[in-house]
């Protein structure tokens, strides 16, 4: 009697449910990056791909996230404002990046500017020669060495405006202005531009706000009546607004006022601490009229700044930009470089593949290829969904992870190396190697991808494309591994042509399993005979059982029943029956 096996023990595997799972899978995400991609199927590009510049702002102080996300918003606004095409503002650690495709990127260095616009009127002026300027060292990312320039720039340049005229003239203008965006606005101040250096009053409180109301500023700006363009009469570009004036807001009537308190006299108009404009007031401005500011500006400057009025202040400041440029020509060569280096990667992986699999290496290889055409279309998808832009470190990402897909196949063949070596046959080694080589693959998998998170996590800039790219190709190492190599690799050993040493790769492997079937058959006999023989001496022993009716407890002693002794029933040959069950289906 065959031993009886479980349903779960014997579950044979359903290739072309796995092949079909794949398939949908690949269709479905096929269809998605079809439907949001509006460039065919290509993945969007980093700058150091298709050339371009890369701004990185980095923040004075410790901004919050909730001040780091609006300032992305307003930057992502001014981009929009100027249709620089192409551009991306991402949030890295605690600095907000801005990619910029293309040759011209001049726009983009001043999209990160804070446009923190201030009005106050000017208690002293004193010109200054453009080259008569203090050096400043820089403090980038020594956030407190940056508080602490901040904290002596407002003693020395802010308070009394009676003392800060006197400390006029032995004050030197800064090469950069640490105290750009951190001024007091309630106190006096020292500032430079427009030729010279000035002591400006307070900023004025709005129409019936108490001391430490809102005063005058960008925010009471009305964003749709910013423009820019050329002042004929002046013959200069100006950029011109008008301040609210609707119910409960105060920006106009403030304006009115302080135009009418200081006529014949400047008011400085200063964008992040400095002064850009400073007028002379030649009349009042009645409630609701437009104001134009005028200075030396280029039309793009002067376009700049009409977006970055219009769409509103950052709520916090920045460091000078770190600004990196990729030429075009630099970005094509690189990604001719990356392309011929996966070239290289899936040549090479096929070369070995032939060479030591046959056949086998060429199904591995149509895996890889599977699985990097998935792993295209979802860089593809995430491009026009979270603005993923493929650069040359993600490239570097996806050739080892190549290399990584290719290692899983490595796996899985050597695994049925081993079943060979045990002594099984082609067809009933595949499925038992794939048993302990899933774990395996999933385990060396998992370590991946473990790896590429946390390095995501940590890293910034181009390395987190490293990560992002080697993480993706690991999760679809696994599900092609799953869903593609392992249905195709069941599938082809009941076929009689894998089954020859010459399309497998396996020769050396087909004799010793040979040896090792031999030997265990060899085995088997010489435990049947040893069996046979106990059983033989066994049975001449006998097992005495004396067998008695009811109510003989007391008669005579009635005849006995040997029984032969066996302890090699079914249950011990359910071993070598399930060892030797795939072979004997494989010989039928």
């Amino acid at each position: 009697m065959s031993p009886v096996r479980t349903r779960g023990a014997d579950a044979r595997p359903k290739p072309w449910t796995l092949l079909s799972a794949f398939v949908l899978v690949f269709a479905v995400l096929f269809l998605a990056a079809f439907a949001v991609a509006d460039r065919g199927l290509a993945p969007k590009l980093g700058i150091d791909l298709q050339g371009g510049t890369r701004v990185t702002l980095i923040p004075k102080g410790q901004p919050d996230e909730a001040d780091l996300r609006l300032a992305q918003e307003i930057i992502r606004d001014r981009v929009d404002g100027l249709g620089v095409a192409g551009t991306t503002v991402v949030i890295e650690g605690s600095n907000i990046v801005l990619t910029v495709p293309g040759e011209d990127s001049s726009q983009a260095r001043d999209l990160g500017t804070t446009s923190q616009l201030t009005i106050r009127p000017v208690v002293q002026f004193q010109p200054v020669a453009p080259d008569d300027l203090e050096p400043v060292p820089a403090a980038k990312g020594d956030r407190e060495a940056v508080a602490r320039e901040v904290e002596e720039a407002r003693e020395e340049r802010q308070g009394d405006p009676e003392e800060l005229v006197e400390a006029l003239p032995a004050f030197r203008c800064p090469e950069r202005d640490v105290l750009a965006g951190f001024d007091d606005p309630s106190q006096a101040l020292i500032a430079c531009g427009e030729g010279g250096k000035y002591v400006l009053g307070p900023v004025p409180l709005l129409n019936g706000q108490p001391e430490d109301g809102v005063r005058l500023d960008g925010q009471q700006i009305v964003k749709d009546s910013v423009s820019s363009g050329f002042n004929q009469q002046q013959g200069r570009n100006e950029v011109s607004f008008r301040f609210n004036a609707g119910p409960g807001q105060e920006g106009s009537a403030t304006w009115s006022r302080l135009t009418q308190e200081n006529l014949q006299r400047q008011i400085a108009i200063l964008l992040d601490g400095a002064v850009i404009s400073a007028p002379v007031v030649q009349g009042v401005t009645p409630v609701g009229s437009a104001t134009s500011i005028t200075g030396e500006f280029t039309p793009d400057e002067a376009q700049s700044l009409a977006a970055n009025l219009r769409y509103g202040a950052l709520p916090i400041s920045f460091e000078d930009p770190n600004v990196d440029n990729v030429p075009a020509s630099l970005g094509l060569a690189s990604l001719e470089a990356g392309l011929l280096a996966g070239a290289i990667g899936f040549l090479l992986v096929l070369a070995y593949s032939v060479l030591y699999y046959r056949l086998l290496g060429v199904l591995a290889f149509i895996s890889l290829v599977l699985s990097f055409l998935l792993t295209y279309v979802m860089l593809v998808f995430l491009g026009y969904t979270v603005d993923y832009s493929l650069d040359l470190a993600g490239i570097a990402g996806l050739v080892i992870g190549i290399g990584m897909t290719a290692d899983s196949y490595v796996v899985f063949f050597e695994r049925i190396k081993d079943e060979l070596r045990d002594g099984h046959r082609f067809r009933s080694a595949v499925p038992r190697a794939w048993k302990s080589a899933s774990r395996t693959i999933v385990t060396g998998n998992m370590v991946s991808l473990i790896g590429a998170v946390v390095l995501y996590w940590l890293a910034s800039g181009e390395v987190r494309g490293f990560a992002f790219t080697l993480g993706l190709t690991t999760v679809m190492d696994v599900l092609v591994a799953f869903t593609v190599t392992w249905p195709f690799v069941y599938l082809a050993s009941t076929k009689a042509l894998f089954a020859k040493p010459s399309a497998n790769g396996m020769g050396r492997m087909e004799s010793l399993r040979a040896v090792a079937a031999e030997q265990r058959r060899l085995e088997q006999q010489r435990a049947k005979e040893a069996g046979e023989k106990g059983s033989g001496e066994k049975g001449r022993r006998g097992v005495t059982a004396e067998v008695r009716g009811p109510g003989q407890a007391g008669a005579p002693a009635a005849p006995t029943l040997t029984l032969p002794r066996r302890e090699d029933g079914p249950a011990a040959e359910a071993d070598d029956v399930d060892d030797t069950r795939s072979d004997e289906e494989e010989n039928r």
